[in-house]
C-alpha cells in the first residue's frame, strides 16, 4: 500500500494470527497497534477528534492544537497534526521523561515542560494543568 498522507495509515491494522500458541476452538488473531504512525492505538482517537473538529468548524486550517500530555495521544496528535498542517503544542510535566519530550518534538510538536507542583514525578496535578495553561496561552 502507497498512501499520500500519515492520515491514511492511520485505522485498518494488521491482524496477527496467533494460531502457534491457540489451538482452538475458534481463532485467535491480535492487532498489530505498534503499527500505526504513531505507535498506538491512540493514533486513531488523534484522528478522529481533529477531523470532526475540522469538519464542525472549531479547528480552522492551521490553527495550533494545545494538548497536555506526555503518553500516547501526544504521539497520535503529533502525527495527525503534521498531516494536517496543524501546529502542536504539548505541555507536560518537567518530571516525565526527557526521552518521551524528545519523541514528541522528533513528531514534530513542540514542547514546553511544566515545573512540576506536587505528587509523584510525571504525575498531573490541577496546578500543572493551571501552569500549563498559562503557559500556552
Amino acid at each position: 500500500m502507497l498512501a499520500t498522507s500519515a492520515l491514511d495509515l492511520i485505522g485498518n491494522t494488521p491482524l496477527i494470527s496467533l494460531d502457534r500458541i491457540h489451538a482452538g476452538p475458534g481463532r485467535l488473531v491480535a492487532k498489530a497497534e505498534f503499527l500505526q504512525p504513531g505507535g498506538s492505538v491512540k493514533d486513531r482517537a488523534a484522528k478522529a477528534i481533529l477531523l470532526a473538529a475540522r469538519a464542525d468548524g472549531r479547528l480552522k486550517p492551521g490553527m495550533p492544537v494545545v494538548e497536555m500530555t506526555s503518553g500516547n495521544m501526544g504521539a497520535g496528535l503529533a502525527v495527525a497534526c503534521a498531516a494536517l498542517g496543524h501546529p502542536l503544542l504539548v505541555t507536560m510535566s518537567a518530571g516525565n521523561s526527557p526521552a518521551r519530550a524528545r519523541m514528541l518534538e522528533g513528531l514534530g510538536a513542540e514542547v514546553i515542560l511544566v515545573p512540576q507542583v506536587d505528587g509523584a514525578p510525571g504525575q498531573v496535578t490541577g496546578a500543572d494543568v493551571q501552569a500549563a495553561a498559562d503557559m500556552a496561552a
